[in-house]
Formats: C-alpha cells, structure tokens, sequence
C-alpha cells in the first residue's frame, strides 16, 4: 500500500486524543467520558464527510477528463449525478463495492471486482469504507445525541485510514488510469 498524504481527518484525530488525554489526566472523568463520546462521533461523521468530498469530487474529474472540460456535460454531472446521489452510489449493507463499481459499466465493475479479488488490502479498504457509511448512516438517521457508537475513535480511525487506499484506488483507476493513457 502507498503512502497516503495526511489529511484534515489526521489533524482532528490528533487534537481529539490530545484533549481526552489531558482530561483524563486531569481526572475530569465526566469530562473525559462526554468529551471522548463526542469525539467518536465527530471522528466518524468527519471521516465519512472527507469521503463524500472526495468520491463525489472524483466523478466530476472522471467526467471532466473523459468529455475534455465540456460545461454542459460537467454542469449536468453535477446536478443529476454527484449533488445529492452520493448516497445512493453505494449499498452500504453490503461488502462489496459492486453498486458503486457497477455505475460506470459492466467493464469497470469487472475489472474491479478482479482487481478486489486479486488485492486483500483493497478489500479491507472497502469493507471499511462501507462500514464507516453504515455507522453513519446509522448515526444521522437515528437520534444522533442518543445513538452511542460501539467502537473507540481508535478503531475509526483505523477504518478511516484503511479506507484511504480504497479513495485512492477509485481515483487512480477512473482518472490517473485514463491520464497516463494519453
């Protein structure tokens, strides 16, 4: 797996575990035990928002470099395809990223699923990144200040990083991939 460049989403996870150790060390339990729930909370939403960003900001490269920079094609893209549909790319209670792979043709969804199949790392990353969607999924649409999160901030953040080589891999082959063969 590549070296993957630090994020907004590293800085954050810095600063939450920097703020959780000190009131820990301060012995403010209440604090620490209200301050270390909001900080899985805000872990995850901000890791599937970083997600949602980059996902959606890769489909309207994809389509910018296969129409060269066409307005009225990247203007449609954005309205019908990417605003709002994020959701709707992925079957988050699956394991696969077939739905998603499957919406830029039979070919893609093949080369992809051989392309998982042959790669451990990049099934990890999916499984992942689906199940950062579930949990927030699961987070918005129930009562977020009741829903309590069953992992640490460790733990998602460790999906979250695991998940970058799944961002990564999308962006190579649908534009790096499409570049080099210029």
């Amino acid at each position: 797996m590549a070296e993957i460049n630090r994020t907004i989403i590293d800085q954050q996870y810095e600063n939450g575990n920097l703020l959780v150790d000190y009131l820990k060390n301060q012995q403010q339990i209440t604090f620490f035990n209200e301050a270390e729930n909001s900080f899985r909370k805000t872990i995850l939403l901000s890791s599937a928002s970083y997600f949602e960003k980059e996902i959606s900001d890769t489909v309207i490269e994809f389509a910018k470099s296969h129409t060269s920079n066409n307005e009225l094609v990247i203007a449609i893209i954005k309205q019908k395809a990417v605003s709002r549909q994020y959701h709707t790319y992925f079957n988050w209670e699956s394991a696969n990223a077939n739905a998603f792979f499957g919406l830029f043709g039979d070919e893609f969804k093949t080369r992809m699923s051989q392309k998982v199949k042959e790669d451990e790392n990049l099934d990890k990353a999916i499984k992942s990144f689906l199940e950062i969607g579930r949990e927030r999924n699961k987070m918005v649409h129930q009562n977020f200040a009741e829903v309590v999160i069953d992992k640490t901030a460790e733990e998602i953040y460790k999906l979250y990083q695991s998940s970058l080589y799944f961002i990564e891999t999308v962006k190579t082959e649908l534009i790096k991939r499409e570049e080099q063969a210029k």
